[in-house]
């Protein structure tokens, strides 16, 4: 399997993020780039008719290491606006990894092609934003008239909201990163990455958790994902004309040549257990 985006000398693809509309696979991502000394965050987007072809990446967001806009979560609708959650990673004093400033934010779009400034989600509620404590990888999931937003914070945490605006903080539990959750039934699935691959763990209620195990998909094949597959995002691709139910996309690392070096690739499953690669 080849992935739809490879990293090279310049770029690295990671954190997918998937919306499907009108015939078109909208793909969201962080993109990394290595300018001399310095790498720089950015999300950055393309699209599909096929999941094959691909067009050229388009940055959304600035070039500043005090911000660091990246790992798009997913895109919902909400009074005819296309919102995407992202997060900050904060490494303007070179600091390996997004320092304590991270948190998470909303772009907003009519068109899914031109977004806005982001917006920082205030999660915690009403408290100042540095107390709000380090929060990386969103994802918002519509349920039932309102949204429940998951972070990365003390294993993953989430809140809820009417109105993407106003929030409450409900709690935590222990969990991996680059939380995606989709609901089927009454049950709610929380695809997350470990230390490496992708586990699955199942809710009801968010109290009690049922830990399903991990996939690795094709890692031990795959010299540009040897470090770490992870970073899982499934997308429900039924009637859309594929011949499958469902796509995840997904990161492998391989940061032989560089911190953060990574490329995405796609996988398809009919039952969210078993995985194929085309």
């Amino acid at each position: 399997m080849n992935p739809i985006f490879k990293q090279n000398k310049k770029y690295s693809y990671r954190d997918p993020a998937a919306y499907y509309e009108n015939g078109v696979i909208y793909l969201f991502f962080s993109l990394v780039e290595k300018d001399g000394s310095n790498q720089y965050f950015y999300v950055a987007a393309s699209t599909s008719k096929d999941f094959v072809t691909w067009s050229e990446p388009k940055v959304l967001t600035d070039k500043d290491t005090s911000k660091n806009y990246s790992s798009p979560g997913n895109v919902i609708k909400y009074k005819d606006e296309y919102y995407l959650c992202i997060q900050s990673y904060p490494r303007p004093n070179g600091e390996k990894y997004g320092n304590d400033d991270s948190r998470i934010y909303t772009i907003k779009s009519k068109d899914l092609i031109h977004w806005s400034a982001p917006e920082i989600l205030m999660v915690k509620g009403d408290i100042p934003i540095n107390d709000m404590g380090r929060m990386i990888d969103p994802y918002i999931l519509e349920d039932n008239g309102v949204f429940r937003c998951f972070f990365k914070q003390n294993g993953v945490s989430f809140s809820m909201s009417a109105d993407l605006k106003h929030w409450e903080f409900i709690g935590c539990t222990d969990c991996g990163e680059n939380v995606c959750v989709l609901k089927i039934d009454n049950e709610y699935l929380i695809f997350n990455s470990p230390e490496n691959g992708i586990a699955l763990m199942k809710t009801t209620d968010f109290k009690t958790f049922d830990r399903c195990g991990i996939t690795y998909l094709g890692q031990s094949e795959w010299n540009w994902a040897k470090d770490r597959i992870t970073a899982g995002f499934v997308l429900e691709i039924n009637g859309y004309g594929i011949k499958h139910k469902y796509a995840m996309f997904f990161h492998g690392d391989n940061e032989a040549d560089c911190l953060f070096g990574a490329s995405i690739g796609v996988a398809f499953s009919d039952d969210l257990t078993n995985w194929v690669y085309e």
